[in-house]
């Protein structure tokens, strides 16, 4: 019996050989991590504003003769928008004229007597105290010319205020004044007139995107970082605007409250598309490209730790890496930190492997042809 035992083992042995199923092999798609150019984008929520923004009113009081504008058009700089009933003002320049001419009489006798009492004095025919008079009288005269030039000066003003002109070029809004109305400077303001060519929008930035802008380029001042961006805007109904503005203003300070930055784009409005108050989507995109790494999005995973994706290295055993994910373009995501150009990351099968099996693999390229 016992000369029959090794035999018996290995009948068991073989047997039990024949029973364990073979090792399934798991096979996954992998895909590249390629690198290449792209123009960092990001957008944002924006409201547009006119540059300039003009309340019209008036200067002086007095019944409104005409106006001279059609309400919602264009006007140019110096157009004529309003006049006002000139004639008191027309009367009071010419009295501050008569005023002037009678300032001006009086100077001139003031004169002569103070120049024949400067020839009498060494002669003894009048008193230093005479004299002390006539010179007070003539600087009385020289104070009085120079006031009456100070009222026509002021009566031209008001004369000149009795015509209202644009200030600027743009789109004038409604008349909140009739004609026969009486107008004053406490009546309001009688239109309102926004410039239209260019535009401005007003947007946010997070504090975030600004610290990752300043360190994109640690050599150059923060207000000098727009000079390299375009921005474009979509408008309500989806459709990109043609023109491209850039940024001319960034704030000073971040808002507590919220986190933001405020900044400002200047935009071309040459067909006057764009009217101030309408919100748009303001996106920013860098004029130059940059290099960036990129991976399919159906590469990246989360969980506890954060973003990654796993790896075949070259032994065809799968890895974990841990990612710092960025912009994203089309299917594809910008991989800051994590990975290298040409490393293999798993795009399908995912579910099937683990850290540390050995896989196959096929190439989405394959796949695709």
């Amino acid at each position: 019996m016992t000369r029959y035992l090794p035999l018996l083992l290995c009948v068991l042995c073989c047997a039990c050989a024949e029973q364990a199923p073979p090792q399934r092999t798991v096979e996954v798609v992998v895909d590249t991590a390629v690198s290449e150019s792209y123009q960092p984008v990001s957008r944002y929520v924006g409201r547009l504003q006119a540059r300039d923004d003009v309340a019209s009113q008036a200067q002086v009081t007095g019944y409104l003769q005409s106006r001279d504008f059609d309400e919602g058009k264009l006007v140019e700089a110096g157009d004529l928008l309003f006049t006002i009933d000139s004639s008191e003002y027309k009367a009071a320049m010419a009295r501050a004229r008569a005023d002037l001419a009678a300032a001006l009489a009086a100077q001139a006798n003031a004169e002569r007597n103070y120049s024949r009492g400067r020839e009498l004095l060494p002669k003894g025919a009048i008193s230093q105290s005479e004299l002390d008079n006539l010179t007070a009288r003539k600087l009385d005269a020289d104070a009085r010319v120079e006031s009456a030039h100070a009222q026509i000066a002021s009566a031209q003003v008001n004369l000149d205020h009795t015509v209202i002109t644009a200030p600027i070029s743009g789109r004038i809004g409604r008349s909140s004044a009739s004609v026969g109305d009486l107008v004053g400077p406490n009546t309001g303001n009688l239109t309102t007139l926004v410039s239209i060519d260019p535009i401005e929008a007003l947007f946010q930035v997070s504090e975030a995107t600004l610290i990752n802008a300043i360190q994109a380029r640690p050599n150059r001042a923060p207000r000098d970082l727009p000079k390299d961006i375009e921005v474009t805007l979509e408008l309500a109904n989806g459709l990109l605007y043609p023109e491209v503005g850039e940024i001319d203003y960034i704030g000073n300070r971040i808002d507590a409250s919220t986190g933001t930055l405020e900044a400002r784009a200047r935009i071309p409005n040459p067909d006057s598309l764009l009217v101030p108050g309408q919100y748009v989507r303001v996106t920013l995109r860098h004029a130059n490209p940059v290099q960036g790494l990129f991976i399919p999005q159906a590469a990246v995973q989360a969980d506890q730790q954060g973003s990654f994706a796993l790896i075949v290295d070259d032994s065809d055993t799968v890895a974990r890496r841990n990612v710092e994910l960025g912009h994203r373009k089309d299917v594809q995501v910008l991989v800051k930190r994590g990975l290298e150009a040409g490393d293999r990351v798993i795009v399908r099968g995912l579910q099937q492997v683990r850290p540390g099996m050995t896989v196959v693999t096929r190439s989405l390229a394959e796949l695709a042809d």
